[in-house]
């Protein structure tokens, strides 16, 4: 009976070795979770908040468009002038030059719908100081609530395919707002 107990213990502890080791290797082969997000994961854009000159952010509820100004201050340029909200306008700019695409894949045309792009949530439009122009096109939010939906720099012309990337879901806090927030409040007058 003893040679018997001796016998099952000692099968149980190879067992647990092997699966330990097996598992020890196949932890070894799989990329470590921070080395796996900087090898998918690459700039929205590649310019700085400064290179910025103009923007237009064009939104279910309304159009804007935002200019640079020669003192790098910002404004609503309409009929007249209104100076820009800039804490709005720097989260905006910051998000743009410094956020991450994760991965990107191809879809039919199509299916644009299916991920919020036909038509899109928000599209911003981006005009440097040098004269080069970006697009920005943001759809729904991913399944998981943890990133939207997005179209970098779609091609003018008629396509079968496109790509959708994954974004910063910050962006949609960043142009889902009301256009009152995006103008600067005055301070009361003093009497």
């Amino acid at each position: 009976m003893a040679s018997g107990i001796r016998t099952k213990t000692l099968v149980l502890l190879t067992t647990a070795a092997v699966l330990g080791g097996g598992l020890f290797l196949f932890e070894q082969q799989l990329p470590s979770p921070n080395s796996s997000d900087k090898q998918t994961q690459k700039p929205l854009f590649h310019f700085q908040e400064a290179d910025v000159a103009a923007l237009k952010i064009t939104a279910p509820d309304y159009s804007l468009n935002l200019k640079k100004l020669a003192t790098g201050n910002w404004v609503i340029d309409r009929e007249k002038q209104t100076p820009a909200e800039e804490g709005a306008v720097v989260f905006l700019l910051n998000l743009l030059a410094t956020g991450q695409r994760d991965r990107s894949f191809e879809v039919p045309t199509e299916r644009a719908g299916d991920y919020g792009l036909a038509p899109p949530m928000a599209t911003v439009d981006i005009t440097l100081q040098d004269g080069q122009r970006h697009r920005l096109r943001l759809g729904d939010t991913t399944f998981d609530g943890l990133k939207l939906y997005a179209e970098i720099d779609p091609p003018a012309a008629p396509r079968e395919k496109m790509t959708v990337t994954l974004v910063p879901l910050d962006l949609k806090n960043a142009l889902q707002r009301p256009l009152q927030e995006w103008e600067r409040r005055q301070p009361p007058a003093a009497n």
